[in-house]
C-alpha cells in the first residue's frame, strides 16, 4: 500500500469506527498505477454483505461534473454551445436574458438554492416554475451554489441533444466502456448500495436519493447519475489524461486549459478547486468525492453511503483532498 493509499485507509476506517459511513470504496491513481480497496460493508444490520466491485453507488451531486459538466465541455468543444451565450437562446421560456451558461457553471447565475414548495410540484410545473425564478443577486456578482444551476444545464443539454440520458451514455460513457454507469440503471436491487434510509421512503436502494432529482424521473444535470468504483477510476483516468483515455479523445485537451483560468472563490467551469492547492479539481456529494491533478498526474475516487452531517462530509472530503496534491 503506497503511502498516500495509507493516508486515505485511515480516514476511511475512522469514518467506519465512529458510523459516520457502513463501508467504502475507493482507488487512488499515480502515473503507473492504480489502487483500489473496498472497505467495510454496503447497508445496515440487516443487509450486512461486503463490499466488492461489482457494487454500484448512486453518486449524487457528482452527476454535475462527471455527466453535465463533461457533456457540456463536449458541446462547447464543437460550438454547439458558448459560454457567454444566455440561457435563453436555448430555452426561449427562461425568463432572465442575463444569465449565462458561464453563470450556471460557475454557480454565479444567482438562481436560488430552491423554489418554495418544489417539491409538491410535477415535473412540468417544477420546469415552469424554474423558468421564471428570481435571481438572488446579479448574475456573476459572486458564488451561490445551487442545484438549479445544473438542472437548468440538463434541460439544455436535452433541448440540445435529444436526451440527457442517451448523450451521456453514447458520448461519455460508451467511449469509455463505462458499461454499469447511467442513469435509471436496470439491475438487481442487492447490486445496488442502500444510499440511506429515509422515514418517509424507508431505505433508498437503487433509486435516486435526491428529492429533486426524483421529481425529475431520475435523469437530471445535478443528479441522478449510478456509478461503480471501476467506471468513475477510468474516467478520473481521462480527467488525468487531459481528456484521452486509451487513444480515445473524450475531450478537448484545451478545455483543460480552460478550467486552469477560471478559478471564483474555488469554483471553476463545473469543478471545484482545492483551497490547499488550486491544481487539485474535484466534485463531492454526500456519497463521494472525485478528484484528479493534471500537474503530478494524481486521481481519486471515493464512494461511500449517504453522511448525514454536512460538517463530517466537507471535514472528511478536504483530510482526503490533501493526499492528491
Amino acid at each position: 500500500m503506497t503511502e498516500q493509499m495509507h493516508q486515505i485507509h485511515q480516514v476511511i476506517e475512522k469514518g467506519i469506527q465512529q458510523h459516520y459511513i457502513n463501508g467504502a470504496s475507493y482507488s487512488f491513481i499515480l502515473p503507473n498505477e492504480i489502487e483500489s480497496r473496498y472497505e467495510g460493508v454496503q447497508g445496515g444490520k440487516e443487509d450486512n454483505v461486503c463490499l466488492d466491485p461489482s457494487m454500484i453507488y448512486d453518486v449524487g451531486s457528482m452527476t454535475e461534473v462527471i455527466a453535465t459538466t463533461t457533456r457540456i465541455f463536449q458541446l462547447l468543444a464543437i460550438q454547439e454551445i458558448r459560454l457567454k451565450d444566455p440561457i435563453k437562446k436555448y430555452l426561449p421560456g427562461f425568463s432572465n436574458p442575463d444569465v449565462l451558461v458561464l453563470h450556471l457553471l460557475t454557480h454565479t447565475s444567482g438562481i436560488p438554492v430552491e423554489i418554495p414548495g418544489m417539491y409538491r410540484l410535477t415535473g412540468i410545473e417544477f420546469i415552469n416554475a424554474l423558468y421564471m425564478v428570481d435571481t438572488d443577486f446579479e448574475p456573476g456578482d459572486h458564488v451561490q451554489v445551487s442545484p438549479l444551476n445544473f438542472a437548468l444545464l440538463g434541460i439544455i443539454i436535452r433541448t440540445v441533444d435529444g436526451s440527457i440520458d442517451r448523450a451521456v451514455q453514447d458520448k461519455i460513457l460508451y467511449p469509455l466502456a463505462m458499461t454499469n454507469s447511467g442513469f435509471n440503471l436496470n439491475r438487481p436491487k442487492m447490486r445496488f448500495v442502500p444510499t440511506r434510509n429515509d422515514p418517509k421512503r424507508g431505505q433508498i436502494q437503487g433509486q435516486v436519493e435526491d428529492q429533486l432529482g426524483l421529481l425529475l424521473n431520475g435523469e437530471s444535470g445535478h443528479a441522478g447519475l449510478f456509478s461503480t468504483l471501476n467506471d468513475l477510476t477510468v474516467f478520473t483516468e481521462m480527467m488525468i489524461n487531459r481528456g484521452s483515455y486509451q487513444g480515445k479523445e473524450i475531450l478537448d485537451p484545451q478545455l483543460f486549459d480552460g478550467i486552469k483560468k477560471v478559478d471564483v472563490d474555488g469554483q471553476s467551469l463545473g469543478w471545484c478547486r482545492f483551497k490547499e492547492n488550486r491544481d487539485v479539481f474535484y466534485g463531492s456529494s454526500p456519497t463521494g468525492l472525485i478528484a484528479f491533478n493534471n500537474q503530478n498526474k494524481h486521481g481519486l475516487v471515493l464512494l461511500h453511503d449517504y453522511i448525514e452531517d454536512e460538517k463530517v462530509h466537507v471535514a472528511m472530503r478536504d483530510e482526503i483532498l490533501k493526499v492528491v496534491q
